[in-house]
């Protein structure tokens, strides 16, 4: 069982134009630990470090408060070796990916070199679900009039 915490992490917030860097941040109760999903860096680099330290000590302070019967406070930030992007935009997409493949123990399995497949694939699936309720046909103007 996990929890499962998206990150925008901004270098910058007087950037309006780039600094941002999506990775993913798990709380692993069955494994007992937190971990780093990031697609880019590993826990060596100061700034995520940091970053991860400062979200752990905000899941601890909720979960003491909301939990207090199960505590997390000996969690160790651990990084998991998670493929690494290749280009520079590339990090939304691998955080998605890392979120929906991570189940804990298993490491993400898919090739960095497949992004544009990767993403051709989830927008057919997406926009072909049938939770989708979109007139997607008519807002790509796939239909010929």
């Amino acid at each position: 069982m996990s929890v499962m915490l998206p990150v925008l992490e901004c270098a910058d917030v007087t950037d309006k134009e780039g600094g941002r860097h999506y990775w993913v941040f798990n709380v692993n109760l069955r494994g007992e630990c937190s971990e780093v999903l990031d697609s880019s860096r590993t826990l060596d680099n100061i700034v995520l470090m940091t970053t991860a330290s400062t979200i752990a000590g905000a899941v601890r302070q909720l979960w003491r408060k909301h939990y207090p019967k199960f505590s997390i406070e000996h969690f160790q930030i651990i990084d998991i070796d998670v493929p690494k992007q290749l280009g520079n935009n590339e990090c939304g997409l691998f955080a998605l990916l890392n979120a929906t493949e991570w189940n804990g123990s298993q490491l993400p399995n898919y090739d960095p070199r497949e992004v544009l497949n990767i993403r051709k694939k989830l927008a057919y699936d997406w926009v072909t679900s049938v939770h989708n309720s979109a007139p997607w046909r008519k807002l790509l103007r796939y239909d010929k009039e």
